[in-house]
């Protein structure tokens, strides 16, 4: 009878318990079946080779792996922020009809949602101040320089801007939980909720504006800080121990000189720690970060190769090229700023660079019908190739299928070298690098390396690490479905000791809640409402 009376007065904790327990129960399945499947795939070679490369977790990884997943599905995409923004209104009307009609209607449920409300009334305060100071800076960098500016200085003062907010919303949790639980302090919200229960329907107005925009940009800036993070990524072992003469690289990567989320030191450990030999630094329109990762590299003596090279990026014309070998920054004309480097466009961008004896290559390129005749836009593959680029990526990001694999047959059919980037701005794991065989392993030269790369000899390989059983239509993705759809592929190739985390932390937090839901139902109402006022 004790059993059953709980259940029916307890129908919110019971809830919770019966969802936490088919969690429970299927997390415990898929540590039990589960295997964790990463496919190697060279896209150049059009062949499978993960018989050749294994992709092993570190100890670490296992201890936080939840953290690690939620940070690298949400990505910095930001649209499933759409999802919040749509199903959030839906569910606060329901909880405010429900609790009009009584549901909600207990003092001492009152009393815990005040300390609540007010971390989330800071929060807004805190977070909605930063993004207006942050967007002030830009946009008068932006009036001043225009692109120029947005590609070269506007991630630092976000990184810098909302890690101290967090900081500063962090510090007042603690400090609410501190009054909360010593017995001498309480914490004085007569004033504010005395103001709340004021002018109503403008106080209501106003508290469900905040609330929403408070936990939107909460949610926006803990995306960030988890995204910005340097977790232990995943380590790139070949099966066969690679020769002296070969090597593991990277041609595409960001960090925060342009629109990167790692340092440059953190990008270089985070290579370093996957077993690669050496990277472009190509960051947007700049080479501010190729020349402190050499400088670096050298300052520390590392075993790590860093190529000197830049992204340029035409925004205007859709159109990205990363150029090596030269250290003169080149930006195109939509990026001119008088005083600044040299502005090109990109036929005498790729003349620039070639005739300054570097390299240069096309970016994701867009290999839609060109409406003056050939594929590709702005520019057809011929033009390009006409103009001297020395080659096109065919696998980005780990992406290798539709327009890349036509891209790589014109490579291959025209004798343009195959390039490959991860193309990575975060800090999830590495989803593409190139495997070279050079005939002088001493000469780590950006010239030798692309004389030997022009052969196409080499190993371009783009790692699945969730290969894909759920896909959604591209409509949905837009919306921010993406999450969903990576969550399900995420957590359907998870090995036993990943699941293990999972069943870690997801018992920690029940634990933490029943220990909590048993408090605030023991304690007293007086005592409660002593604390509060």
């Amino acid at each position: 009878m004790k059993f059953k009376s709980f259940i029916k007065n307890n129908k919110f904790f019971t809830s919770i318990s019966v969802i936490f327990l088919v969690w429970f129960v299927f997390l415990v399945v898929l540590s039990i079946i589960g295997k964790r499947t990463v496919i190697f795939y060279d896209a150049l070679g059009q062949v499978d080779v993960s018989s050749e490369y294994s992709s092993n977790l570190p100890l670490l990884r296992y201890i936080i792996e939840p953290f690690m997943a939620i940070a690298f599905i949400l990505e910095y995409e930001f649209t499933w922020l759409i999802l919040f923004f749509i199903i959030y209104p839906i569910l606060r009307i329901i909880y405010l009809y429900l609790k009009k009609k009584g549901m909600f209607s207990s003092d001492k449920y009152n009393y815990i949602t005040y300390p609540l409300a007010d971390i989330i009334y800071f929060s807004f305060k805190i977070l909605t101040l930063t993004v207006l100071l942050i967007g002030i800076y830009i946009l008068i960098g932006f009036a001043v320089q225009g692109y120029f500016f947005i590609s070269r200085y506007f991630m630092v003062p976000v990184q810098v801007g909302v890690h101290l907010a967090i900081i500063l919303i962090f510090i007042k949790v603690a400090y609410t939980l501190l009054k909360l639980f010593h017995p001498k302090l309480t914490l004085n919200l007569s004033r504010k909720i005395s103001n709340q229960k004021k002018k109503k329907n403008t106080q209501l107005i106003k508290r469900e504006t905040v609330f929403y925009v408070g936990i939107g940009v909460l949610l926006l800036a803990t995306n960030i800080v988890l995204i910005s993070t340097p977790f232990p990524p995943h380590k790139i072992k070949p099966i066969v121990p690679l020769e002296d003469d070969e090597f593991l690289f990277d041609f595409h990567v960001h960090t925060i000189f342009s629109d990167g989320w790692f340092t440059v030191e953190e990008r270089i450990d985070w290579y370093i720690k996957q077993g690669i030999s050496g990277a472009a630094f190509s960051d947007h329109d700049n080479m501010r970060g190729a020349r402190l990762a050499q400088k670096y590299v050298e300052e520390h003596d590392l075993d790590f190769i860093v190529f000197m090279a830049e992204e340029w990026t035409d925004n205007e014309n859709d159109i990205h090229m990363n150029y090596f070998g030269i250290a003169e920054e080149i930006v195109p004309l939509q990026s001119y700023t008088p005083g600044g480097p040299k502005a090109m466009n990109a036929s005498d961008t790729i003349s620039y660079v070639k005739g300054s004896g570097g390299y240069i290559t096309v970016n994701h390129y867009n290999y839609d019908t060109n409406p003056n005749g050939g594929f590709g836009v702005p520019y057809p593959l011929d033009q390009l190739k006409e103009w001297g680029v020395d080659g096109f990526e065919i696998v980005n990001s780990g992406g290798y299928g539709g327009k890349y694999q036509q891209i790589r047959n014109y490579c291959v059919s025209n004798n343009l070298t195959c390039i490959g980037g991860s193309d990575i701005h975060t800090n999830e794991d590495l989803n593409t690098f190139i495997k070279l065989k050079l005939t002088d392993p001493t000469n780590l030269t950006i010239a030798n390396i692309f004389d030997t790369l022009k052969d196409n000899t080499h190993e371009v390989i783009a790692i699945n690490l969730n290969p894909k059983v759920v896909d959604f239509s591209g409509d949905l993705n837009d919306f921010g479905f993406y999450v969903l759809e990576d969550f399900i592929n995420y957590i359907i190739n998870i090995d036993t000791f990943q699941a293990m985390s999972w069943i870690i932390w997801s018992g920690l937090i029940y634990l933490i809640f029943n220990f909590s839901y048993r408090k605030i139902k023991q304690v007293d109402l007086k005592f409660l409402k002593h604390k509060i006022y």
